[in-house]
């Protein structure tokens, strides 16, 4: 599981990888120009040592070309970790949004709010922070450690082998402390999203919250949600501070030990001080390479919590539905053909057990029943809205027979986002003025906007309530109107429309069910008498 998920993390790297490439290069330049400063600080000590003022001043002044180079060095590897930052983001976040638009909204909409936002708000900065910062810095790392090793191996055999047998040790707790603050993470980040979906589920239902004056209730539940989230967040830094604890015991038992040993070896005079200043700053750089690694790669074993989460849904795009059938023949009678369908929320407490029917194209074909019956359910099948999930069991056919799937559906709560009304109205086709004057009075909605200052231009979605619920209903018919599909789905639309727009909807559908196949759920019998087939929910099937 992990092989595929490290090779699923690597594959996203695949267009950056010039970008990359600049980054390790000025990041390794950058750190190469730092390794000689240990190198001419012993030079400099020795000249000082035997006061030679030629050799101080040369070495003085290599040092500080090489801090210059370093600082250059290091500035354009800030701005190439940027770009990378910029082009990931932009390219990640797109391509999650997409794929997020595609999926089955009754699968993900409500319990996985949470999930969902928290993908964007937090495991997407994870991961790109593992690409353009922790990835390249292990590497930087890796690569400058083999320059210092080589060096430090060079001045003095000893001090580098007891470098590189204590360098060992931050690595073991690295992975020790990493998998166990993995594993508290993932439970975190699973109390985060409840967190999140709770927060959007009061301010969805923040009416009936004042109206029955239940804000205690609320905020009792919530600090229960926060408390469950810090016992974790305990747990989180309860392990940090175990393993500061550890890595300063460790590392304050190996500088002390090294300095005593290295320190005889100048008493006796084996070694000048300029060579063991160099070997010590060599030595020290080494093992903070080392456990800047080891921190890193406790880092990423953390992170990958958040790539887990985030591979699941990244490449996962649902343009079509399972037991959705697009299907032709030569007899070129189009209909929708609902074969053996059965569906429950939850084992064993079906909806829906060998469900039949039939809409032949073009026709109107009410949809009657009880509350609850599993009217909209039925609608979220057939345009592919609900997805397998958990317990739920969906079998069966819907054919679409010489007919797309593409589907228009207006619901009780039509879709409105920030923007004109003409964004609302198109959702980025190319329609040409007269076409929408045309559906606009058709829908009684021209008067609406012509009295508005800027017509169609008006933007939605802010603070002000511009159209009523009535007026925005006939505006989701517009746009399904301005739609192509051959098939259009009411769901009990007209509780919201007012005498007059109701009259324009029996009007409109007597024109559109001779050009469209139209499904209709609905309570009113006045539709009754134009319709082409009248179904009723009831015991499982439409009878």
């Amino acid at each position: 599981m992990k092989t595929k998920l490290s090779r699923w993390a690597a594959s996203v790297l695949k267009p950056f990888f010039p970008v990359l490439f600049f980054l390790l290069c000025f990041s390794l330049l950058g750190n190469y120009a730092s390794t000689f400063e240990p190198l001419f600080t012993g030079k400099i000590i020795d000249a000082l040592t035997l006061k030679d003022k030629g050799s101080f001043f040369y070495f003085l002044k290599i040092i500080i070309l090489f801090q210059i180079a370093g600082l250059g060095f290091s500035l354009l590897s800030s701005w190439f970790q940027f770009l990378l930052q910029r082009k990931m983001t932009v390219y990640t976040e797109s391509r999650l949004y997409l794929n997020l638009l595609h999926l089955p909204p009754k699968g993900s909409s409500e319990q996985d709010s949470g999930k969902l936002l928290n993908l964007f708000l937090s495991d997407l900065g994870v991961m790109t922070g593992i690409y353009t910062s922790q990835i390249p810095s292990i590497i930087t790392s890796l690569i400058i450690m083999g320059i210092i090793g080589f060096r430090l191996f060079k001045i003095d055999i000893f001090i580098f082998c007891l470098t590189l047998i204590v360098s060992v040790i931050p690595v073991f707790l690295a992975k020790y402390f990493g998998t166990k603050q993995a594993a508290v993470n993932e439970v975190q980040r699973k109390r985060q999203d409840e967190y999140t979906a709770y927060i959007n589920e009061t301010i969805r239902g923040l009416q009936e919250i004042k109206n029955h004056s239940s804000q205690k209730f609320f905020i009792y539940k919530f600090k229960n949600i926060l408390k469950y989230i810090f016992i974790h967040v305990k747990e989180s830094t309860i392990i940090g501070m175990q393993s500061s604890t550890a890595s300063f015991f460790t590392n304050f038992t190996i500088n002390i030990s090294l300095f005593a040993i290295i320190g005889l070896t100048v008493l006796e005079g084996k070694n000048t001080v300029g060579t063991i200043t160099a070997a010590l700053m060599y030595s020290q750089k080494f093992r903070s390479l080392v456990s800047s690694c080891a921190e890193t790669y406790k880092g990423i074993i953390v992170s990958f919590v958040s790539v887990e989460r985030l591979k699941t849904i990244f490449d996962e795009r649902q343009n079509s539905f399972s037991i959705i059938k697009e299907e032709k023949d030569t007899s070129n009678i189009k209909k929708i053909k609902i074969e053996n369908l059965k569906f429950a929320y939850k084992k064993n407490n079906f909806l829906f057990e060998k469900l039949n029917a039939e809409f032949k194209f073009p026709g109107l074909y009410l949809i009657k029943g009880e509350n609850g019956s599993g009217k909209t359910s039925l609608f979220n099948i057939i345009s592919g809205n609900i997805s397998f999930k958990g317990e739920s069991v969906l079998e069966g056919k819907i054919i679409f027979l010489n007919l797309t799937a593409r589907l228009s559906y207006i619901s009780q709560n039509p879709f409105i986002f920030s923007g004109s009304i003409k964004e609302n109205l198109l959702f980025g086709k190319e329609v040409d003025e007269v076409t929408i004057n045309d559906i606009l009075t058709k829908t009684k909605l021209d008067k609406v906007i012509d009295s508005l200052e800027k017509g169609l231009n008006t933007q939605l979605g802010g603070k002000e309530h511009i159209l009523s619920q009535g007026q925005i209903q006939r505006l989701a018919l517009s746009r399904c109107l301005l739609q192509t599909g051959e098939v259009i789905l009411f769901d009990e639309v007209e509780n919201a429309l007012d005498s007059e727009t109701s009259l324009a909807l029996s009007s409109l559908l007597s024109e559109l069910k001779t050009k469209k196949l139209i499904l209709m759920i609905t309570h009113r019998a006045s539709y009754d008498k134009i319709a082409d087939g009248v179904f009723k929910m009831q015991s499982y099937n439409l009878i």
